[in-house]
């Protein structure tokens, strides 16, 4: 109190007892003059009802005509005609050129495609109308080469699609986070960076089970462990890919944004790409799948449309770090987010879904390891009804297969 530092608790309530007793106390005893005092009261009463008729105010200048007025209008899109076919409906319009179109049947979203010369249509819509249309300028800074315009109208016609998300920053940025929510089957799918602790127990548990999943590898761990990289391939598991040397791809670690890092260019993710499949080709003589997922889970649409562009679809998880993250990844124990191996397991299984993408690691240094308690997991999965499956299963279910992704990277000169 006034900056004052006092020897005892008694000394400081001594303190302040006296400043109530000789200033503020004394202050409300001194007498004012009765107009004043009927004033005061007059203004503490009416202060109600001039903050309300200052806020009916405002609310009446920000809704005129003249304010609403200066808003931008949003691009406009026209459904002009609508036929029918053996193989759905096939509906044509007209839009603002440079633009994406979305189709809605029934207030639910079916597909998108692109306007070109002005003009966009959808062929092969299953969904009953009514429809209409909706669109959004496209950034002309730098427009989807042919195969990713190929991919975009292949998505279009997969209507059912429910785990491929689009991109603010571009369109049909691939990023599949979950499958069909109507089909009782999740994947539990693995990462493997720079450890190996554990991991011939995961692909133990595994073997035995009879169970492929998807499990994604980095240029590292092929380097360090090529029995296992050859061992995974052999397992039959699907292999996707998990850069060269696990980078920071956004600034999400200094500033909790998706920023793309300075330096991370589109030359620098490809490069992170090629490299791991080139070796894993050496190492097992084949091919990884047209799949890639971001360490760290730092990606946006920018950097998820480099990694189409060079024939990669992006691979999330469900639910993020509140849902099928399996949080194995955390090894300090007084982290909050920290799970004992046993809390990962029960958590998985209690917040498994039809359709769910589950993110562990193949490799971990945890001084709790969660491999021993995969058996656990896998058991516990089976035991609730889902079948286990791999990513390129669930995106075969919504028309996109691995074939048609690697014809893709083919087109786009891999």
């Amino acid at each position: 109190m006034r900056g004052h530092f006092y020897c005892s608790t008694r000394c400081a309530r001594d303190a302040t007892h006296a400043v109530w007793r000789g200033k503020i106390i004394k202050g409300l005893r001194t007498p004012v003059p009765s107009a004043a005092a009927v004033l005061l009261v007059l203004f503490v009463a009416a202060a109600p009802t001039f903050a309300t008729l200052r806020a009916v105010s405002e609310l009446d200048r920000l809704n005129t005509p003249r304010q609403l007025a200066t808003r931008p209008r949003p691009p406009s899109a026209r459904i002009e005609t609508v036929s029918s076919g053996a193989g759905g409906a096939h509906l044509e319009g007209s839009a603002a050129p440079g633009t994406a179109v979305f189709l809605f049947a029934k207030g639910q979203f079916v597909g998108a495609t692109f306007s070109e010369q002005g003009r966009f249509k959808f062929d092969g819509i299953q969904a009953e109308g009514p429809y209409r249309v909706g669109a959004i300028i496209l950034s002309s800074e730098s427009p989807l080469p042919s195969t990713a315009m190929e991919a975009a109208k292949a998505e279009t016609a997969a209507v059912a699609a429910q785990g491929v998300a689009r991109s603010e920053a571009g369109p049909f940025v691939p990023d599949f986070t979950r499958g069909a929510a109507e089909r009782r089957e999740i994947v539990v799918s693995f990462d493997a960076g720079s450890s190996d602790r554990g991991a011939r127990e995961i692909l133990d548990a595994l073997k035995e089970r009879g169970i492929r999943t998807t499990i994604f590898l980095t240029g590292d761990f092929i380097r360090h462990y090529p029995d296992l990289a050859k061992r995974i391939a052999a397992d039959g598991h699907e292999v996707g890919n998990h850069t060269d040397t696990h980078p920071h791809l956004t600034t999400f670690a200094q500033d909790g944004r998706q920023a793309t890092r300075p330096g991370v260019d589109q030359g620098f993710l490809v490069g992170e790409l090629e490299r791991t499949a080139r070796l894993y080709r050496e190492t097992t003589g084949r091919e990884m799948a047209p799949l890639w997922r971001a360490p760290y889970g730092e990606h946006n649409g920018l950097i998820r449309r480099w990694a189409a562009e060079a024939g990669y679809w992006h691979v999330g998880w469900t639910g993020g770090r509140a849902g099928l993250d399996g949080l194995d990844w955390v090894s300090d124990p007084d982290s909050r987010a920290y799970r004992s191996s046993r809390g990962v397991v029960e958590r998985l299984t209690a917040n498994a879904e039809n359709g769910g993408v589950i993110l562990l690691h193949l490799g971990s240094d945890r001084t709790d390891p969660v491999a021993p308690r995969i058996p656990e997991l896998l058991d516990g999965l089976t035991s609730r009804g889902f079948r286990l499956t791999r990513v390129s299963e669930m995106l075969d279910r919504v028309g996109l297969t691995v074939d048609r992704l690697a014809s893709l990277r083919r087109g786009a000169g891999r």
